[in-house]
């Protein structure tokens, strides 16, 4: 062996404990769709306990309460979808099609050809594109089946965790070992007051939103408004680049009409935009509740990527939940060096 050689020994407990972490991370990885049907539970119950405990507060039993949220929460969702699902599906199925005109005349590309006919033509026509192409109709009615599971399941727990008051905080401490309790907990409790305040801003702010949008394009004359300033509500989440993306959306559908309706769409978007940026965002959200826009990208494009769709929904509360870590982490450290670092002398 060479006189300055290097000699590393590695002991079995430091293997088992390298096998032990290997496997959790495979397990978490493998139950991912468990984890995630349970954080976003967790964020839900979170974000309904403020309106559980202001009826707790009136005197209402919390069990009570909490049934009366979810049920206003449930009558509220399905009657909007019974109102508005004819005409968004509508809107929908012509907008796709004129849109894969106008992106096949732009750019030469489009959606296949016998999807839009299939949406345009009937949802009956859906199951001769299934028929017609590689999807399998028994895998599509699976993953509608375990969708609708999920959902129930969410639903389920998020109620369960709102009828005990501080039901998280307790859930989180059976979970939980004694030596890892007190820090977790202590982020937990920041992230549960941001993203209550989080969740409700951004409510308000995406209402708004897909309420100006969709009545500033009708008034406009832009086809498709509805379902535009829904599309503006949803990707109101993603900040810079959300907007951005149906603005475009809408100039293509209004420039395909006329150049001028176009011009006057775009005007629109850039006054919406600043009226957002300068007004509603201070006002609604502020400096304090803010995520930074770089890290909510990246967890959008990290959770797309290695959950698809539920991914993306968790995306925000955990950007949030790795800001506060992070914020955590760096106090602590701060701490540290505040007791380690001697005094001056003399």
């Amino acid at each position: 062996m060479p006189k300055n050689a290097t000699k590393i020994e590695i002991s079995w407990h430091t293997l088992w404990k390298l096998f032990v972490f290997a496997l959790v991370v495979v397990a978490i990885y493998l139950a991912r769709d468990v984890i995630s049907v349970l954080f976003v539970s967790i964020v839900i119950s979170l974000a309904l306990d403020p309106l559980v405990t202001f009826l707790e507060e009136r005197k209402i039993k919390r069990i009570l309460g909490t049934a009366i949220v979810f049920f206003t929460g449930v009558a509220v969702v399905g009657l909007a979808v019974y109102f508005f699902l004819p005409v968004i599906t509508i809107e929908a199925s012509n907008f796709l099609k004129h849109l894969h005109e106008i992106t096949y005349a732009l750019f030469g590309i489009g959606l296949p050809n016998n999807l839009v006919d299939a949406l345009v033509l009937g949802r009956e026509k859906i199951f001769d594109f299934l028929a017609s192409s590689s999807v399998s109709v028994t895998g599509a009615l699976t993953s509608i089946f375990s969708t609708a599971i999920f959902v129930v399941a969410t639903v389920l727990i998020s109620f369960y965790l709102c009828v005990e008051k501080d039901g998280t905080d307790r859930f989180l401490k059976v979970l939980l070992p004694d030596v890892y309790e007190k820090p977790i907990l202590k982020v937990f409790n920041r992230f549960k007051v941001k993203i209550r305040k989080w969740f409700s801003a951004q409510l308000l702010l995406s209402l708004i939103i897909g309420v100006v949008v969709a009545a500033g394009l009708w008034l406009l004359g832009v086809r498709y408004s509805v379902l535009l300033g829904l599309i503006a509500m949803i990707f109101e989440v993603v900040p810079v680049i959300g907007p951005l993306i149906v603005g475009a959306i809408a100039f293509l559908i209004a420039v395909s009409d006329s150049f001028a309706l176009g011009v006057y769409t775009l005007v629109f978007f850039i006054i919406v935009q600043q009226f957002e940026n300068h007004i509603l965002t201070p006002a609604i959200i502020g400096k304090t509740m803010k995520v930074h826009p770089v890290v909510v990208i990246f967890a959008l494009l990290a959770g797309g990527k290695i959950a698809g769709f539920v991914g993306i929904i968790l995306a925000v509360p955990l950007a949030v939940l790795a800001q506060e870590v992070f914020n955590y982490l760096a106090e602590e450290k701060g701490n540290r060096q505040k007791f380690e670092t001697p005094p001056p002398i003399g």
